[in-house]
């Protein structure tokens, strides 16, 4: 997409919803796309923090999941009265059908994946300290795990970004918000299909059958 700038007016009216598992960059492409077209930004995990005053992980530790989940209902609730902005949703919390239905009514949702080699480095380059706690990087991982499941819902469009630059993740995902139309590849629906490795060919005197 070029740097032009783009009138409030020709934005599309729904929003845009960014969604994946811990360490693939949602917050960091959703904070590049709502600047480069000088847009509104909701991002659910800080808006989290921000309002309880602690992690996401301390506040599972303290109340619970239940606690949890019933908080990001309420910031998905509010996020889906607004229009022509960035959403920023942990895809645990996209899980929960009840904030699938209104996002999806209200939103282009989009699910960013890569390697999970590629998000462990994204996370440790996001916080080299952190990453090194051994029990903050395995609270860290247990979320990625749960948050994986995502990937595996076949209704969601999906982008992988392991190859890609931010600028470029954004001027894929601009286009398709703008015009509805995915390119394929680099997006697609649901997980990538499991490579099968080739059967593998037995010779010589051992595939001899033998006596019983």
């Amino acid at each position: 997409m070029d740097n032009q700038p783009v009138s409030r007016l020709d934005l599309p009216f729904e929003n845009l919803v960014l969604t994946g598992f811990l360490g693939v960059g949602k917050s960091s492409l959703g904070q590049h796309i709502a600047q480069k077209l000088s847009i509104d930004m909701m991002d659910i995990d800080e808006e989290i923090e921000l309002r309880e005053v602690m992690s996401i992980a301390r506040l599972r530790e303290l109340y619970g999941d239940t606690r949890l989940r019933a908080i990001e209902h309420e910031l998905c609730r509010h996020a889906a009265l607004m229009r022509k902005s960035v959403i920023v949703v942990p895809g645990a919390a996209l899980l929960d059908e009840r904030n699938y239905r209104i996002l999806n009514d209200t939103g282009k949702i989009v699910v960013l994946s890569c390697d999970l080699g590629e998000a462990l480095r994204r996370m440790h380059l996001a916080s080299e300290q952190h990453f090194r706690d051994e029990t903050i990087r395995r609270r860290m991982l247990s979320r990625l795990r749960r948050e994986y499941e995502v990937v595996n819902d076949t209704r969601l469009l999906q982008i992988d970004t392991t190859p890609l630059t931010i600028e470029e993740e954004a001027d894929l995902i601009i286009r398709y918000w703008f015009n509805g139309e995915a390119e394929s590849p680099p997006f697609r629906y649901g997980p990538p299909e499991r490579m099968t490795p080739p059967e593998r060919v037995i010779t010589g005197v051992s595939t001899r059958t033998r006596p019983g």
